[in-house]
């Protein structure tokens, strides 16, 4: 039973079925602001949104409704994306730090990470899971706390989530980071794991973490050589201390 339910998680959700979850107006907004408007210009579509469908009875629980839609339901070509045009991962950083409810946050950031839990290379869609990499790398500079958050959520989901399948899980998520990365989503994880402005404490454990992994994947994802035989040692000096 176990393995089945396994197999149904595993299991990608059709963007259509996101879709249905989000009125037609909001998708058709949503799309436009991720299709026409420019870094820079989004501040008054963003505040246009909300004041029309987030702040509303009702409204802000539809947030995780909404993020789910970004991740799934819509995923911009190379054009789009290279046309300076707000990115998916501004606008779902934008919803989480729109949510006034504590619950509310808490789905949002499940629906954010939900396909990072049962990552599979050969039927995951890295479309999926590009936009909380990115909201992690971009943030960490500026917007350390969301960073900050995020990774420690996603290690809550991790231990949590289905205890019975942590460590599967942990496996798949590790298996999104090194995806990202051999993809080129990110170039490495030193971002994040040299970050000072990070939580030491969530450095460390994101290393710890990645060291579960074999050495050949953890070079992968942290671009960096690994010693078998010294594999932990390393991974924590690559803590930056400057």
């Amino acid at each position: 039973m176990l393995g089945r339910a396994a197999e149904i998680c595993r299991i990608g959700m059709p963007g259509w079925c996101t879709a249905m979850a989000v009125s037609p107006e909001m998708e058709t907004q949503l799309l436009f602001m991720m299709n026409n408007v420019r870094w820079g210009n989004q501040k008054r579509y963003q505040l246009w949104f909300a004041r029309k469908h987030l702040m509303v009875p009702g409204g802000e629980e539809r947030i995780p409704d909404i993020v789910r839609f970004i991740c799934c339901g819509y995923h911009p070509t190379n054009k789009v994306m290279q046309s300076g045009v707000i990115a998916r991962w501004a606008v779902i950083g934008w919803l989480l730090t729109s949510c006034n409810k504590s619950y509310v946050q808490a789905n949002a950031k499940v629906a954010l990470f939900y396909d990072w839990l049962f990552f599979d290379e050969g039927k995951g869609n890295l479309m999926n899971i590009e936009p909380a990499m990115l909201l992690m790398v971009n943030s960490v500079s500026q917007y350390t706390d969301i960073t900050n958050m995020l990774l420690e959520f996603l290690f809550l989901l991790v231990e949590n989530y289905d205890v019975r399948r942590k460590e599967a899980i942990a496996e798949c998520v590790r298996n999104a980071f090194a995806v990202l990365v051999k993809k080129g989503v990110v170039p490495s994880l030193d971002i994040l794991t040299c970050c000072e402005k990070l939580s030491p404490m969530l450095r460390q454990k994101l290393v710890a973490f990645l060291s579960s992994a074999s050495p050949e994947e953890t070079e992968k994802t942290c671009g960096q050589p690994i010693d078998e035989a010294s594999k932990a040692m390393d991974l924590n000096n690559r803590v930056c201390s400057n």
